[in-house]
């Protein structure tokens, strides 16, 4: 019993560092657009960067050289309970203001409820299936699980163990937002809890689920059809039951999570940026936020890495084909997205350089001429099993493939709007990204794009279901 009091104050505070941030990002755009939505937006908006800056937290104390004790995690804990208390505070009575002004039927109101109703449900279920096991899958206990074992036991990112190659076996350099997030509930539990540490995976789920709906809303006006594909995005089955989704400790679900808030905001910055007057507010803080979580994203797991370079190549596409005559003010906007991210990594980029090298694929130093020309008789099949996956085998994975297509040619005019044609870019970038890995990958494609596809579309599978939304939604005038 005290240690679920302990668990749900441990995530009360980490939500309220959360609220504190994205409420400091949010307020612009709240009192521009004025909008219900905005709650829903905030806690899970909140909830997500929650984790993010209790990880960025950590890793800056422990850079510094300062110790991870109990002391640290309580007084973490106990700023983040106030901070949020203060936060929900300050934008409940705006949103008493806010509903007060607003008028909606009794049936909306009730179609909002139920769904709402079914989210908490899914989140509830996906949690309980969570805390059913331990940590038990490799990537969970060897990648992510060892190192926060480490950091609570030894008490500090400086320690011999996380420099020995064969104690962190394959993967040394992999990023710490994971670990040490875990290593804050150890803390405070005082011990190594891998099964209350998994807490954290569908809290992100509940995260990323809520934000979809607010940023949906706010963006559009359309309540009915936001929660419609917000209920789309929540039973995504590779994302949840499938066990190695938001089910387990793995850093899959996180990122597609983090990459899906970065692409909503992005989403949402080229919605206003194509309007007659778009909002100065909205425009100034989107892709600050993009930034944010495009750096959580590269923090969580390297795809995040690739992820970042599509999203800016995409959107500076998009920025050139249709704001040239506004380019100056929209390139200074990108740039704060991709500035925003690189300030946000780069201490961790510092650190890494320090950590052993192992057996890591070293895509960048690959990327030659000879290793993809050597690389072209894996194309086929990489090719093929990719569509399989998507496609053939949809009843497992889910539909999303099938109704992104199906979306396409419904509307194919609209697929060239330019927030449409970003998150075209970006899926079209990431699958050739993967095909690409495969092919200048030292080991057999199939072994490579065999093992991982499934969970790299599951890290996308956001982007395409909220490319689904933006075909099926009015315009947005």
């Amino acid at each position: 019993m005290t240690d679920l009091l302990l668990i749900l104050l441990s995530v009360a505070g980490i939500w309220g560092m959360g609220l504190t941030v994205t409420l400091v990002l949010l307020t612009p755009i709240f009192r521009s657009t004025q909008t219900q939505s905005s709650l829903t937006e905030l806690l899970g908006l909140g909830l997500v960067f929650g984790f993010g800056s209790t990880a960025f937290f950590y890793f800056l104390w422990g850079w510094i050289g300062f110790a991870y004790t109990s002391v640290v995690a309580w007084s973490w804990m106990g700023v983040g309970l106030l901070l949020g208390a203060g936060s929900l505070l300050m934008r409940f009575r705006v949103s008493q203001k806010i509903s007060n002004e607003t008028e909606a039927s009794s049936a909306e109101d009730d179609f909002k409820k139920l769904c709402l109703a079914i989210v908490l449900f899914l989140g509830l279920t996906t949690l309980i299936q969570s805390l059913m096991t331990p940590q038990r899958f490799w990537d969970e206990r060897a990648i992510f699980g060892l190192k926060s074992i480490v950091l609570f036991q030894e008490g500090t990112l400086q320690n011999e163990a996380l420099l020995h190659p064969d104690f962190v076996q394959y993967h040394p350099k992999y990023p710490l937002l994971l670990p040490l997030n875990e290593t804050h509930l150890y803390l405070l539990l005082g011990e190594v809890n891998d099964r209350w540490s998994k807490i954290m995976f569908p809290l992100l789920y509940l995260g990323m689920v809520l934000c979809f709906q607010g940023v949906l809303q706010r963006t559009t006006r359309q309540p009915a059809r936001a929660w419609i594909f917000t209920l789309m995005l929540a039973t995504v089955p590779s994302m949840v039951p499938w066990e190695y989704g938001f089910l387990s400790g793995q850093g899959d679900g996180p990122v597609a999570c983090f990459h899906t808030i970065t692409l909503l905001y992005l989403w949402s910055y080229l919605t206003e940026a194509q309007k007659t007057e778009p909002d100065p507010a909205v425009l100034k803080m989107l892709p600050l936020i993009a930034g944010l979580s495009a750096g959580m994203t590269i923090f969580t797991k390297d795809e995040g890495i690739a992820f970042f370079l599509i999203d800016l190549i995409a959107i500076s596409i998009v920025c050139l084909l249709y704001f040239r005559d506004r380019l100056l003010s929209l390139a200074f906007n990108a740039g704060k997205f991709g500035l925003t991210t690189v300030l946000l990594v780069t201490p961790w980029l510092l650190y890494r350089k320090h950590l052993p090298v192992t057996t890591e694929m070293t895509y960048f130093s690959r990327m030659q001429i000879t290793n993809l020309t050597e690389g072209l008789a894996a194309l086929q099949w990489a090719v093929t099993h990719l569509l399989q996956c998507m496609f053939l085998e949809a009843w497992s994975w889910g539909l999303q493939w099938w109704a992104l297509v199906i979306s396409l040619f419904a509307y194919p005019a609209r697929a060239f709007r330019p927030h449409q044609l970003f998150l075209l870019l970006n899926l079209a970038g990431a699958l050739s990204a993967l095909i690409i890995a495969g092919m200048i990958a030292p080991t057999p494609v199939q072994e490579h794009i065999g093992g991982s596809s499934l969970r790299f579309l599951l890290q996308i599978s956001g982007g395409a279901i909220l490319f689904i939304a933006g075909q099926w939604m009015e315009d947005l005038e």
